[in-house]
């Protein structure tokens, strides 16, 4: 074991059930483990990276700096050491002053140990805020005013008798003016979004959800892939979310599978249609089953991020319901099928995005956004009032079937909306499988 990975170990060990300030939810760890990664991203050497892991444990828990010397060595206890405050019987502004003080003199691998923890706080702090639209400081002990101070005050220090243009610095000084001076992308906000003002803050809010995700894909690699199925009448925006959402996803470096619906893809119609329409309802639907989790199981063997799949278990369940309702379908045949659906969607599939709409709007959608206007073979009133009921039948499955569902009623909403308003459901969840994984490893 290298020296890196045995600070990282011990700081493991060392915040042990501890928790991060300003969100509980989250393991302490995640920020010493943050620092270190940060210092070694920027190629600094072992021993600085080493201390960036340590840097709390001083502070934080029952060891003390001779723990830190026996186990890393001088070079890497003085490191720790110089992030360290003093007393903390100290007052906050004296604890502080201490700091701000003792920084300017340092000597410069030092003050990379100190600049990598305040940029991860302040990172965070900075999504904490996108997020909730306003700066809540309310978890420390002082408020926004002494916070800009200290933070400044900490920056000015680290660059004195330095090269101010180190890119560690010049990270520093970009989150420190996006967290007190309202630093922000002025071509996006005045040029792209000008009249469009209110769109831009929800797209804000999404864009620190995903950073605060790719920071957690940083510490923590899932045990499968995060599934999200979707299903909806059509022209209910479904095909909207699923490749705006593949590409948000994208876009932010996660890898991303997207899985067409099967019964109208190539390989459906090509290979098995012929010998899936000579058979009986219910040996069809069983070897539907088969295919979907073969489909689904290869896919999350590829270890990707995310998987969207268009269309899927939960898709059958509503299409199954509709053939019962019917008469098309023994009951005793559908209460088996729901039964291994049910299980299999469990086992795999963790979202399930429900969109829908009124038979007209779909209607009107459709025409609007076609050349044709033939009548349509399958889109009609009947066939969507008849998807809308078991929609609704259903929703006491869909909450057993998968961890989170949404069923959204589309009719009054523009396709961008329908996509943020699904991301903004989506990514929490995401977020919560992280946090869950996470507090597995390190509680």
């Amino acid at each position: 074991m290298d020296i890196k990975e045995k600070a990282k170990m011990f700081a493991i060990q060392a915040h042990m059930g501890q928790v991060r300030k300003s969100e509980p939810d989250k393991p302490m760890i995640m920020h010493p483990i943050g620092v270190g990664q940060l210092l070694e991203s920027f190629g600094y050497d072992d021993n600085v990276v080493a201390a960036g892991y340590l840097h709390d444990v001083v502070e934080d828990t029952k060891y003390t700096i001779e723990d830190i010397e026996k186990e890393f060595g001088n070079d890497i206890a003085n490191l720790v050491m110089g992030a360290s405050e003093p007393d903390k019987s100290l007052s906050w502004e004296e604890r502080k002053r201490h700091t701000i003080e003792e920084a300017k003199t340092l000597p410069l691998r030092n003050k990379l140990v100190i600049c990598a923890d305040k940029i991860n706080n302040l990172e965070d702090l900075f999504l904490k805020f996108e997020k909730s639209g306003n700066i809540d400081l309310s978890a420390f002990k002082r408020g926004e005013e002494s916070q800009r101070w200290y933070y400044t005050s900490i920056y000015e220090s680290l660059i004195s008798g330095e090269d101010k243009d180190l890119p560690i610095f010049i990270r520093l000084k970009d989150i420190l003016d996006k967290v007190f001076y309202k630093k922000e992308d002025l071509f996006l906000k005045d040029t792209i979004f000008a009249d469009n003002q209110e769109y831009y803050a929800k797209l804000r809010k999404l864009h620190a959800e995903k950073i605060e995700l790719q920071r957690l894909k940083s510490l923590i690699t899932l045990s499968k892939p995060f599934v999200i199925e979707f299903t909806g009448t059509p022209r209910t925006g479904k095909t909207t979310i699923i490749n705006n959402l593949y590409d948000f996803f994208k876009k932010g470096g996660f890898e991303v599978s997207l899985i067409e619906e099967f019964t109208t893809s190539k390989y459906y119609k090509e290979e098995l249609r012929n010998k899936f329409d000579s058979m009986s309802y219910s040996d069809r639907d069983l070897a539907i089953i088969e295919e979907l989790y073969k489909q689904l199981q290869n896919a999350v063997g590829k270890r990707k991020d995310l998987i969207l799949i268009d269309r899927s278990l939960n898709d059958r369940q509503i299409w199954n319901y509709r053939r019962l309702v019917r008469g098309d379908m023994p009951e005793d045949v559908y209460l088996n099928a729901r039964e291994k659906y049910s299980k299999l969607s469990k086992q795999l599939i963790d979202f399930l995005v429900v969109t829908y709409t009124d038979p007209l709007t779909s209607l009107r959608r459709d025409y609007n956004s076609s050349l044709a206007l033939e009548k349509r073979s399958f889109l009609n009133e009947t066939n969507i009032n008849e998807y809308n009921a078991s929609l609704q039948a259903l929703k006491e499955l869909f909450t057993e079937s998968v961890d989170s569902f949404i069923s959204l009623d589309t009719s009054k909403m523009s396709l961008n909306d329908v996509s943020i308003e699904v991301a903004s459901q989506v990514l929490p969840a995401i977020r919560k499988r992280y946090i869950k994984t996470l507090q597995q490893k390190y509680f």
